[in-house]
């Protein structure tokens, strides 16, 4: 089943969270990731609002594909570009099937 990582950020340093997001695209790659969407300014249609302002949906081929790709020591070596350009909040799911109505 394929998992999906979403991320919620709020960049605080363009160059240096531009510098991670060119530098993690290629290692996620590695472990099949896709990006399914990416998209700015979110519109709350209910609920509050977190405070993010960009949303970033990968898809891997599988949840142990995505945690490689998260507990890989090429990641690793960028999380500080990370930390120190962008606040995020990231999770992964697995997809499932939806229940037949």
């Amino acid at each position: 089943m394929p998992a999906y990582m979403m991320s919620h950020v709020t960049v605080t340093d363009k160059e240096k969270f531009q510098s991670y997001i060119a530098q993690t695209k290629p290692i996620a790659a590695k472990f099949g990731a896709k990006p399914v969407v990416v998209a700015a300014q979110p519109k709350m249609l209910n609920g509050e609002a977190d405070g993010h302002h960009l949303v970033f949906v990968i898809e891997f081929p599988t949840m142990d594909q995505l945690e490689s790709w998260h507990h890989s020591d090429e990641y690793k070596a960028i999380v500080t570009l990370r930390e120190e350009g962008s606040n995020q909040h990231m999770v992964a799911y697995e997809a499932t099937p939806l229940p037949q109505a």
